[in-house]
């Protein structure tokens, strides 16, 4: 299976009141972890910097192309398609990460190409409802399956080409399998990560614990150390930022943990 990346990248177009800005960090965060960059995290403690090791998450040789868009641009575009590119190569699944709606629109329209197409939103600005609307309804027309998970670790499809792509690439709604000894836990083996691969750094920060330990304090301060960089603005949808939310879902794993507690 193979995936096509869009995002956005600095550049040097003036900001002010009349242009739209697009975050660039959360892409760098997901190619990082996608391809297993060797300065992906250099924030943690020593003991955990190796969290990943053994999970094989290099999947460089999926990865068809990676497209990068101005992140600052006029709120109005007069030429959209002088972005575009002139042509793409074959995908499964398109991943657009806080690209300008305007582009990503006219993208999708002009090559229709992928089976499923996933927008994550880790903040509110990143598209509006027009957009969402505009892209669901081009997508059902061309038959691709279509995602816009807030924030992308509660991305969570049940069929089709999208739960391939999950169970490929591990990401979307956090889960672990935990193994217990006694009232300790000895294993915490990631089945599937946030996509920015906090789950494998909060899972290394739980081995070794107790059940009866405060294990919500030890995934806040394991997210201290690999901070969620989800928007921290409220949220109209949540009536809480998404960071907020993002966080939840992370500690949403518990819930496999106490599943298999014993009486």
């Amino acid at each position: 299976m193979d995936m096509l990346i869009l995002r956005s990248m600095k550049n040097n177009f003036p900001r002010s009141q009349y242009t739209l800005s697009m975050n660039i960090k959360y892409a760098d965060k997901l190619l990082g972890h996608l391809t297993e960059r060797n300065d992906f995290c250099d924030s943690c403690e020593e003991q955990y910097r190796h969290c990943r090791e053994g999970y094989q998450l290099d999947f460089s040789k999926n990865i068809a192309g990676i497209y990068d868009f101005p992140a600052t641009l006029p709120f109005m575009i007069d030429n959209v398609e002088e972005y575009l590119p002139d042509s793409v190569p074959m995908h499964d699944v398109l991943i657009a990460v806080s690209v300008n709606e305007e582009i990503l629109i006219s993208f999708i329209q002009r090559f229709p190409l992928a089976k499923g197409v996933i927008i994550p939103i880790e903040e509110s600005n990143w598209i509006t409802p027009y957009g969402i609307k505009t892209i669901r309804e081009i997508c059902e027309q061309k038959g691709i399956e279509v995602s816009f998970p807030k924030p992308f670790c509660s991305f969570n499809p049940n069929s089709g080409v999208l739960l391939d792509f999950k169970r490929t690439f591990k990401i979307g709604k956090p889960e672990i399998k935990f193994v217990l000894e006694g009232n300790v836990i000895k294993e915490a083996n990631v089945l599937c990560s946030s996509p920015c691969g906090a789950t494998y750094y909060t899972a290394a920060h739980l081995i070794g614990k107790k059940l009866d330990d405060n294990l919500d304090y030890i995934i806040d301060s394991s997210l201290f150390h690999y901070p969620c960089i989800g928007g921290s603005s409220i949220d109209k949808n949540f009536q809480d930022s998404i960071m907020h939310h993002a966080v939840k879902l992370q500690k949403n794993i518990l819930r496999h943990l106490h599943a298999i507690r014993p009486v």
